[in-house]
This record gives C-alpha cells, structure tokens and sequence, in this order.
C-alpha cells in the first residue's frame, strides 16, 4: 500500500485508558473490631411485627446491626433487675 506514512505510525499499539480501573491510593482504613460471633452462630427469634418495626427503626437510626440493638437493649434491661430477678437469671445462666 503505498498510500500509508510508515514514519507517523508507532510501534506499540495505542491502549484505551477509559477501560481500565480507576486506582485509588488513599482508600478509607476500617477496622470493625474483633467479631465474637460468626453470622452461622446467630439463631432467629419470632417478634411480632411491632416489635420488629421498633428494633429495624432502632437500627436504622443508631446506625447499627439489629442484633447490636438488641444485644445493648437486653443489657440495659439486665441491669433494672431486683435481688431475687438477678440470682433466678444466675442460676439458670450457669445451666
């Protein structure tokens, strides 16, 4: 063909710079801590639907997992409990 310049071709083919991914250096450094529990570990409870709205909006508002909500809900209310209430939940604790 002697139509094409030789001279104003490169050698190495050009490469298209809009298919290849984006390359961040800085990305964001998150630790989640050290998990307790594994999700297979999590046993499901039946709520009735009120009950799940309140702790799902909990959960939505606080900006955490269901079972943290629960889990900080359950302490709080372990800590309201009387003398007697405390050594009933105790002894069947240690079964």
């Amino acid at each position: 063909m002697g139509l094409l310049n030789r001279d104003n071709i490169d050698s190495k083919p050009k490469i298209d710079v809009r298919n290849e991914p984006t390359k961040i250096d800085d990305d964001a450094k998150i630790t989640y801590g050290e998990k307790s529990f594994k999700a297979k570990d999590r046993k499901p409870i039946q709520v009735d639907p009120p009950v799940l709205e309140l702790i799902q909006n909990l959960s939505y508002a606080k900006d955490m997992p269901m079972y943290k909500v629960v889990d900080v809900a359950m302490n709080a209310y372990l800590a309201t409990l009387t003398a007697s209430e405390r050594a009933i939940y105790d002894m069947r604790r240690k079964k």
